[in-house]
């Protein structure tokens, strides 16, 4: 059985302490610490114009998406070493429960990934951290 999306967002609030949700669309966006601007997390639960490579206008799916740090990223893909790696690579980003780089953001090291279950144990490690970065570096590869 996979994850609710409302579980996971029930197990952020739990679990973290200051942490805000926008919810004013159908997409949620998780704020840490009266940061504003700059989500550690996000559950992305529809295809927009700049970004539908996941295909998530189908029913019941979603896509949670965090930020990483250099060291857990690289972990995660020991293959992409830079910006120009990842763009050479080739993932599948409608694959359910399975990490892949962000579609859109994933130069920035965010980590997505469709109805997690068997990886949900790893989500929440991956969390915590993302819950910790205070700055989003793009040019820090």
């Amino acid at each position: 059985m996979e994850i609710a999306l409302k579980d996971i967002c029930d197990w952020i609030q739990t679990e973290f302490e200051d942490v805000e949700v926008h919810d004013t669309t159908p997409d949620l966006y998780f704020l840490a610490d009266g940061n504003t601007k700059f989500p550690f997390a996000t559950i992305v639960t529809r295809d927009e114009d700049h970004d539908s490579s996941s295909q998530l206008n189908r029913e019941g799916r979603y896509r949670l998406n965090f930020a990483t740090d250099k060291e857990t990223f690289q972990s995660l893909f020991p293959e992409i070493r830079g910006k120009a790696d990842l763009q050479k690579a080739s993932f599948d980003y409608q694959a359910s429960d399975t990490f892949f780089p962000h579609p859109v953001y994933g130069a920035m090291r965010w980590v997505s990934v469709i109805n997690p279950n068997s990886v949900w144990p790893k989500c929440k490690t991956l969390l915590a951290r993302a819950r910790k970065i205070r700055e989003l570096r793009p040019n820090s590869w």
